[in-house]
């Protein structure tokens, strides 16, 4: 029986190298494998509404280099567009759709020109049979009543001549496009100024004007 312990001994610690060898290869085993993160919570999808600010009506100018040199009315954009200039603004606010005066030439062409002049009729006319919701009138001259229908929510196309403001720049005949009129002051479009004119009612009345034609939605 003595000689057998060595024996024992070896196969004991045999075994042990055994174990040992299983438990590292299965540590290695794992230690391979990539880490499985835990799932995160799916949060719940909200709709978000957002509130639309009210369009406005954009602001053009005739001379943009980007069109002021194509031909329209026997010259040009730059030269003769005011009144397409104004109706391109008019229209993008009233269809709230992208309308600068070069589509809308695109799209009219010197269909509303009559004599050399731009026909505001003929573009209210156009623009209300592209949408029957849309409801102008004809042509007045009364001053009063040109702030009142802006008053009540209306463009107003307005033909002048001379100054609009002040020491402006002078017209021999010009359209323009009301936009608003609120605490006593006029928000002009004016296709040849960059910016909007805003000028006093008593100014306003003081302006040589034409005439007038109005449109919104009925």
């Amino acid at each position: 029986m003595a000689g057998r312990k060595p024996l024992a001994a070896i196969a004991a610690l045999a075994a042990l190298a055994l174990a040992c060898a299983a438990a590292l290869l299965s540590w290695l085993v794992l230690s391979s494998q990539p880490d499985q993160a835990e799932p995160e919570p799916v949060e719940p999808v909200l709709e978000v509404v957002y509130d639309e600010p009210a369009p406005s009506v954009p602001l053009y100018t005739q001379t943009d280099e980007r069109w002021g040199g194509l031909p329209y009315a026997d010259a040009d954009l730059a030269t003769s567009g005011c009144g397409l200039t104004c109706a391109a603004m008019a229209w993008q606010y009233l269809s709230g759709e992208e309308c600068t005066p070069a589509m809308l030439l695109n799209l009219v062409g010197n269909d509303y020109v009559q004599s050399g002049q731009n026909y505001m009729p003929g573009f209210c006319s156009w623009m209300s049979e592209q949408d029957p919701t849309l409801d102008y009138t004809v042509l007045y001259e009364s001053r009063d009543r040109a702030l009142r229908e802006l008053s009540e929510g209306r463009l107003v196309f307005g033909e002048m001549q001379g100054s609009l403001v002040d020491g402006g720049r002078e017209y021999g005949g010009h359209i323009v496009l009301l936009v608003a009129v609120d605490g006593g002051e006029v928000t002009i479009h004016d296709p040849c100024v960059p910016y909007a004119e805003v000028i006093s009612e008593p100014r306003f009345h003081e302006v040589d004007w034409g005439y007038f034609i109005s449109i919104e939605r009925s």
